[in-house]
């Protein structure tokens, strides 16, 4: 059989959208039906949102995402609508709906796969814009979750998109969610050094600066009996961002070292003794090597 023969005739088509009965004042409603939903869409979308602003227990994130798919609902049933005003049978229109969905859906995979994971973003507590992150693609600023991506600014200034489904498969780690973080610095003092002392004046340098908590304080632990020196491990809390860690950590070295000069304190480096052999012995009698 041809394959010619398999498509639809003019008669077909004309049957399916009714065309006999339609006039120009049917198609003109038909567009306004659809350009009034796009419309509506917008004010129900705002609607919906200040609407669920009222619950506090509901976040800005899940009240944009219910009000985006309320807007998505008021356009379906305008163009479901505007086809039904123009004749056009729905069973076999919702078929040809469902096959173009399909066949959209395997052409862009990836496009639908990073708007899912962006649905889910903005419908879950992992981060919001304002927070600083860390993932294997970026860090820094998260700016806002688009459709697609999520698009962070890093400490250097960069504008950096990461795709939504990455943000999904990976370990975030949100910096500034806790208001908090607590960093190490690492110090060593020489041998022979008063270790009580180098305690004390270590965390009390650390908490003389205002970059650094005091709930909880800064606290010194013993750490090692290092090759050269007697380490110890300082341990204080900041503010969480990723400049203001730097910051505090300048500060804080910068104190400590004040400290340690008032204090006559010596900040430990590596040293190395040459031995030559005793004095006044025959080089004959060091052994070979």
């Amino acid at each position: 059989m041809n394959l010619w023969q398999q498509l639809p005739s003019q008669d077909d088509l004309e049957s399916f959208v009714g065309a006999d009965d339609l006039g120009i004042l049917d198609f003109l409603a038909a567009i306004v039906i659809v350009v009034g939903a796009f419309v509506l869409s917008r004010f129900v979308r705002r609607f919906v949102r200040w609407f669920m602003s009222k619950f506090p227990q509901i976040t800005d994130e899940i009240a944009a995402l219910i009000g985006r798919a309320a807007g998505w609902l008021v356009i379906l049933i305008g163009v479901v609508w505007s086809l039904v005003v123009i004749g056009i049978e729905m069973v076999p229109a919702l078929m040809v709906i469902i096959i173009i969905g399909i066949v959209t859906f395997f052409a862009g995979r990836r496009m639908m796969e990073n708007f899912s994971a962006g649905l889910v973003l903005q419908g879950t507590p992992m981060f919001a814009p304002g927070d600083e992150i860390v993932t294997t693609s970026g860090t820094g600023e998260v700016r806002e979750i688009t459709g697609r991506t999520v698009i962070i600014t890093s400490p250097d200034g960069e504008e950096i998109h990461i795709p939504n489904k990455s943000v999904i498969d990976d370990a975030v780690t949100n910096l500034t969610d806790l208001g908090g973080r607590r960093s190490m610095l690492e110090i060593g003092v020489a041998y022979g050094t008063d270790l009580e002392l180098a305690k004390r004046v270590i965390e009390q340098a650390a908490a003389e600066c205002t970059e650094t908590h005091s709930n909880p304080k800064p606290e010194a632990l013993f750490a090692e009996f290092g090759d050269n020196a007697v380490n110890f491990n300082l341990w204080f809390w900041h503010d969480p961002r990723i400049l203001e860690r730097l910051r505090a950590v300048d500060v804080v070295g910068r104190s400590i070292a004040h400290a340690f000069a008032e204090n006559g304190i010596v900040i430990a480096f590596p040293q190395r003794t040459l031995w030559w052999g005793e004095s006044g012995s025959d080089s004959s009698d060091t052994p070979e090597r």
